[in-house]
């Protein structure tokens, strides 16, 4: 018996001092990672590129563990994307790493942003 695997679909944008990255892992999950620093100036690209790549996802991974530098604005572009995945029925998924984590501590001590174990 032959089985076929169907490679993901990927798509990668650089802007000054960040990169975003999408994959689609299946038909219906995205993973979206982002690397370098999420700041005011760039928060509605992330806004913008989280909210066009995953249009037709039913369950979003946000990947933010490449963070360096982290925001109070980009706490509020989490916000946006909680409210529009709920919304849209999408079930979504935070990936942290230190940068995030530590605004996260502040902004969200409750934990009510979907984070990963």
């Amino acid at each position: 018996m032959t089985s076929t695997t169907t490679p993901a679909r990927t798509a990668t944008t650089r802007r000054a001092g960040l990169q975003f990255s999408s994959e689609w892992l299946n038909s219906t999950v995205v993973r979206i990672s982002a690397c370098g620093e999420i700041d005011a100036s760039n928060t509605a690209e992330l806004l913008d590129f989280v909210l066009r790549r995953g249009a037709n996802c039913r369950s979003l991974i946000l990947d933010l563990s490449g963070v360096t530098f982290f925001a109070t604005a980009g706490f509020s572009a989490l916000r946006t994307i909680d409210l529009r995945s709920s919304r849209a029925s999408v079930s979504w998924t935070l990936v942290d790493g230190p940068a995030v984590s530590r605004v996260l501590g502040i902004c969200d001590p409750e934990r009510t942003l979907p984070r990963g174990v």
